[in-house]
This record gives structure tokens, sequence and C-alpha cells, in this order.
């Protein structure tokens, strides 16, 4: 579904990374981790063209409007209650108010929001934001998702809770992913694939793994999995 080759990207005249290469095939929950500063959200802005490589290409198997992008600080519109902030892209793209309305209710039913809709993001905490961000981006079903840090404000329990009700919404779905991520458990938890990026400037693509633990998964429940530890060892040393 996705194809980056060759990808450099330049601030100035340092590279920041250079020679990107991986896939992302269709149906598969794809991670990317690597250090600060290595250029991990440049790809995810490269590959939607919110940033023009120096050099490289970027083929996507889909249209560039199927593609959902979850970012690290949410986007709500403080002037806009929940259910209009959710329904938001779907108006834009030219859908009904009355079907917009209903598809934004059915999905904060099905993040555990039912009930919140006339709620303003300020009356909301931390963790309900995120699932209202997660839900304004799912209701326009994307065929390709990008989440770019999107747990990292959170604390330990609504990170689990939620990183749990979105993987479980990407099982039954067979959604494609690509997360960015400096989390290592994260990434073990829910990825089929994790490529590890080197240290900047000028990083490269240093390792690409299989995660083969069976699916449907729990988050909590793979780390106890035999093949966590030895798979955490190893993107550990690969980073430092």
């Amino acid at each position: 579904m996705l194809r980056v080759r060759g990808l450099t990207v330049a601030f100035g005249q340092q590279p920041i990374l250079e020679g990107i290469d991986l896939d992302v095939m269709p149906g598969q929950f794809t991670s990317l981790i690597g250090p600060s500063g290595s250029g991990k959200t440049s790809i995810l802005r490269a590959i939607t063209a919110l940033l023009r490589p120096e050099r490289g290409t970027v083929t996507l198997d889909v249209p560039l409007h199927d593609v959902g992008f979850l970012f690290q600080d949410d986007a709500l519109l403080p002037w806009r209650t929940v259910r209009q902030n959710v329904a938001l892209g779907l108006r834009i793209r030219g859908v009904a108010a009355g079907l917009a309305t209903e598809k934004a209710e059915r999905w904060l039913s099905l993040l555990g929001l039912e009930g919140f809709g006339d709620r303003y993001p300020r009356q909301l905490s931390g963790g309900q934001r995120k699932r209202v961000a997660i839900a304004q981006v799912l209701v326009l079903q994307p065929k390709l998702l990008l989440m770019d840090e999107p747990f990292a404000s959170l604390d330990a329990i609504a990170r689990m809770r939620i990183t749990q009700e979105l993987l479980g919404w990407v099982e039954r779905e067979h959604l494609t992913v690509l997360l960015v991520t400096h989390d290592l458990q994260e990434a073990i938890s829910m990825s089929d694939v994790v490529y590890v990026l080197s240290h900047g400037p000028r990083a490269t693509i240093r390792a690409r793994h299989d995660v083969t633990i069976a699916r449907p998964r729990s988050v909590l429940e793979t780390r106890s999995d035999p093949q966590f530890a030895p798979m955490f060892e190893r993107l550990w040393n690969e980073l430092s």
C-alpha cells in the first residue's frame, strides 16, 4: 500500500534523512522507531506531501484523501463541540449535515464517548480528547492510517487503555497503519513489522524486524510473550 524509495530530506545544507527505503503492506501494522531528531516525523510529512523531499519517491496505492493522519497533538477546534469536531472532515467532503452527525455519534459511541457530543474540548480530559481525535480520523474511513506518537502526552493508564482500544479496532477492520514512536514496548505490542532508524543527521534505516506474536493481541499480555523480551533487547541495542 505504501512504498518509499531513496527518500532524502534536508533542512538547509544538512540531510536529516538519507536513502530511506520502507514498505507497508495492506492490512499490516508497521512501526518506525528511532532516536529523537532522527527524522521520523519528516518521513510521515513526506508521505502526505506536507514536506517536499530532496530526492526519492513515495508511492501510495490509495488516493491521498484515503490517508488518515493522527498527530501527536490533537487538532480539535476549541469553538466547536465534540460532535462538530468529529463531523468536520465529513462536512468538508460534502456529506450532508444529518448523515455527518449520525456518523460522528456512532464513532463517539464506539470509542466510549456516548453522551459527550455537546461538550467542548476544554471540558474533556486528555484521554477523552485523544479519543475524539481518533474518532475524527476514523470517521473518514482511511485506507492507510499514519500516526505520529499519538499517545505520548497521556498518562500510563490512559495510554494503555486507548492503545488497546485502537489495536482492537485495527485488528477487526484489518486497517493498514504506519506508527512513528520512540516507545519500544508500544512498537512490539502493536506491530507486525518494526523499522529502526539510525541516529541523525543523515539517518538511514538501520534494521527491519518481523514481529510474529499471534493476533489478536492484548497490549499488556503481549509483554509476557516469550518473543517480547528478546525483541525488546535487540531493538534497544540497535537504538543505543
